[in-house]
């Protein structure tokens, strides 16, 4: 055997993680297409968010990094076939760990619970993130034959 696989956590916790990236996409999308249903601040705030171009294709460019997300998730808990080196997804994970957890935590430091829908969104994004980076299965080289 020319490496083993080390997990430490539970596939669960992936599947978990690719379930919230398709939750926290969708408003996105239908922002993205012109609706302005549970916008934060309602249909005021939406119309002055879509007046400018750059915002609508930050939404579209949250969309694509949701579904990238779902994809290194996806392939932490469940490795099958070729994948990018481990160390690829492991960083995505941890990246995804850290900006969401620190926009999460900023948005109850300067909002509180004014809007808890969405900080504790991105609080629970960044840990199931930081979970999976964490208990992810990764190929461990073999000590006992350098370069296997």
């Amino acid at each position: 055997m020319t490496s083993a696989h080390r997990r430490w956590g539970s596939p669960w916790l992936g599947y978990a993680t690719c379930a919230w990236t398709v939750i926290f996409a969708a408003p996105h999308i239908w922002w993205g297409i012109g609706s302005s249903f549970a916008f934060p601040g309602g249909e005021a705030s939406y119309r002055v968010f879509v007046s400018a171009t750059w915002r609508i294709v930050f939404d579209w460019f949250v969309v694509f990094l949701s579904f990238t997300g779902f994809g290194v998730a996806l392939a932490l808990a469940h490795p099958w076939g070729p994948m990018p080196p481990p160390w690829h997804l492991l960083a995505a994970a941890r990246t995804a760990f850290v900006i969401l957890t620190l926009r999460g935590v900023g948005g109850l430091v300067v909002d509180g619970l004014v809007r808890p829908y969405w900080t504790l969104m991105f609080v629970l994004g960044g840990l199931l993130f930081g979970g999976v980076a964490w208990g992810a299965t990764v190929p461990v080289k073999s000590r006992r034959h350098p370069g296997r």
